[in-house]
């Protein structure tokens, strides 16, 4: 098994790898991956922002490459490119310090935040857990965007909701546990997240990953129990020996536990948890941290397949940007991800049943909650149809490309956000 670290990379460098403590684990390095510079808009170029009237008074957390984040930018940048005032008020992060973003889309965001509203006539906009919503601010009227993975929303979050005019959550499935846990139904509305494919597509040169080997299976998740690690190592370990010619690429963040020492969890759990020595498993390979957005096609190019049992998903971001790089996509059949994945174009995990969430879970708030258990068999068959049949998994991967094109583009998505705020404002 092998284990990489990225160490952080200057502007001019690849991304470079330190040596792991694991003793028989190598050195390795990205050699052709760029990470974007810094940038701000030069004074001469910033387009003054006059004082407006009415618009969106959009805070939320737009940057540092969570979920809510990677949706809101370009939301954001989408009402102001079709005409609607935004005023951008960043929750967290307040500017794109990880250099994520595309350098255009960071100089749009920052003149975004000199925009100006009468707040009296704006819509007021947060999109974040309904935990970090200001509710003493009021506008012409107060929407939420909002999500959650599990059967039902913590304790707290239905008085937050049933305080807003409007929540709007991503899914079919956010709507049922979101009313399901007494938030008023006339107050939800489903307005899904897009997906740039013409970014995310296929035929894109591959980052340069060493010693993988001629099939990849690619995950890229945050570290934590909802996101189904464990039944993936089992599924992979049982299914696949060390002499296969396969290995599995984790593209792993640690936003909810940055100090955790991932090669040492990883070990730990195939020896004692899975029983296997680290000679007898086939190869992981650890890419931790983060990757500039442009740079994310070219990581699922790595890869042929990629696969996420997760335990519940909000929308399923992930999975969408996998399909639109035209990749075989195999993912578990509950939550958001199910309102796209199908036998037409995706392969997706039957579950065992939805079930308790431990109080031992690693994040509180799932504590009690309800969620799905991928089926172990069922995953194992999975990776090895899409590994043997690969004829078969292209022409699904084909029709995964053409649904997220023609329903899931920003290009389509947008025009409904754009509508729906219209209809806020001028109602």
């Amino acid at each position: 098994m092998r284990v990489t670290t990225p160490e952080p990379a200057s502007q001019n460098a690849g991304t470079t790898f330190s040596e792991p403590s694991t003793p028989g684990i190598h050195r390795e390095q990205i050699s052709d991956l760029k990470l974007a510079p810094t940038v701000s808009a030069p004074a001469s170029e910033r387009i003054s922002q006059p004082e407006v009237s009415a618009g969106v008074l959009f805070r939320a957390l737009v940057y540092g490459g969570t979920g809510y984040g990677e949706e809101a930018w370009v939301e954001a940048l989408g009402l102001a490119e079709s005409g609607i005032p935004v005023q951008l008020v960043p929750m967290g992060a307040r500017k794109d310090s990880k250099r994520l973003l595309p350098v255009e889309s960071r100089q749009k965001l920052e003149q975004l935040k000199h925009t100006r509203l009468d707040l009296s006539r704006s819509v007021y906009y947060q999109g974040s857990p309904a935990d970090g919503w200001d509710l003493e601010t009021y506008g012409r009227c107060r929407v939420a965007r909002t999500m959650f993975e599990t059967d039902r929303i913590p304790d707290g979050w239905k008085d937050l909701c049933n305080r807003m005019d409007e929540i709007w959550v991503p899914s079919p499935f956010n709507f049922e546990t979101f009313a399901a846990s007494g938030v008023q139904e006339t107050r939800l509305k489903i307005m899904p997240a897009g997906v740039d494919t013409k970014l995310f597509r296929p035929g894109l040169k591959p980052l340069t990953i060493p010693k993988k080997r001629k099939f990849s299976f690619l995950s890229v998740f945050d570290w934590h129990d909802r996101k189904g690690y464990d039944v993936l190592f089992k599924a992979y370990t049982a299914e696949f020996k060390a002499d296969e010619d396969v290995c599995l690429i984790l593209k792993v963040y640690q936003i909810n536990d940055p100090l955790a020492d991932l090669e040492s969890k990883i070990v730990y759990f195939l020896e004692r948890e899975v029983g296997l020595p680290l000679e007898k498993t086939p190869p992981i390979i650890l890419l931790n941290g983060f990757i500039p957005q442009a740079d994310m096609p070219r990581l699922y190019a790595s890869a042929d397949a990629f696969v996420l049992p997760s335990r519940g998903e909000g929308y399923g971001r992930p999975y969408m940007e996998a399909l639109a790089c035209q990749m075989p996509v195999i993912g578990t059949q509950w939550s958001g991800q199910a309102d796209f994945l199908n036998d037409s174009n995706s392969y997706p995990v039957e579950i065992e049943g939805v079930f308790p969430v431990s109080f031992q879970v690693d994040l509180e708030h799932f504590a009690g909650h309800r969620w799905a258990e991928p089926s172990l068999e069922h995953l194992r068959q999975q990776m090895r149809r899409v590994f043997s049949n690969p004829e078969a998994a292209q022409a699904r991967a084909a029709r995964g490309r053409a649904e997220m094109v023609s329903q899931f583009d920003w290009r389509v998505i947008i025009p409904r956000w754009v509508a729906e705020f219209r209809r806020l404002l001028e109602g």
